[in-house]
């Protein structure tokens, strides 16, 4: 029997659940009791509708948009939702690659301005990434187009090594790390 769009969206979301208990049973801070993490649900993307309006935003991710066509394209994405409190902090979505040998990181985004989780919130999306890219036997993860240098070199520091685009249509640059 073939399995549907519908059941491997039930098994890839037990697998992302899995993924967000682990990693949350994981987060090495003090205020762990304080962070909570989700997928992409209605309330974190009406959430992220609310950072159109901070000036600092460097971004123009439409998560909305960006996840309905997830949802429809990719049952085996990667998705997280980290909260502080009440206040959505980080949304990220991604996909394995098509032989499931890699798992790409498409979109992150912070909160801008005050964020309780600056600089914590990608160690904490790094170790779900890790976990999913476990789960379905990646050895590598991908961060896509990083905005700018200084991300790029973000990303550097944290121990990935820099790709740059080879020019054509669907090579772009990208940050990587073998795990």
């Amino acid at each position: 029997m073939l399995a549907t769009h519908s059941d491997a969206e039930l098994r890839y979301e037990s697998y992302r659940q899995m993924v967000r208990e682990h990693v949350k049973e994981a987060i090495p801070y003090g205020d762990a009791s304080q962070i909570h993490l989700s997928g992409l649900d209605s309330r974190a993307i009406n959430q992220a509708k609310l950072w159109d309006t901070i000036p600092e935003r460097r971004t123009n991710f439409d998560w909305e948009t960006d996840t309905r066509i997830y949802r429809k394209m990719y049952p085996k994405r990667f998705e997280l939702a980290i909260w502080y409190q009440n206040r959505l902090e980080s949304l990220s979505l991604g996909r394995p690659s098509f032989k499931g040998t890699r798992l790409r990181l498409e979109l992150i985004e912070r909160v801008a301005g005050y964020s309780m989780l600056k600089g914590r919130s990608f160690a904490i999306t790094e170790l779900a990434l890790i976990a999913y890219a476990n789960l379905l036997g990646a050895d590598e993860i991908r961060i896509m187009q990083p905005i700018n240098a200084a991300v790029r070199d973000f990303y550097v520091q944290k121990g990935y090594s820099y790709v740059p685009s080879t020019g054509a249509r669907h090579f772009p640059d990208y940050c990587v790390k073998k795990i």
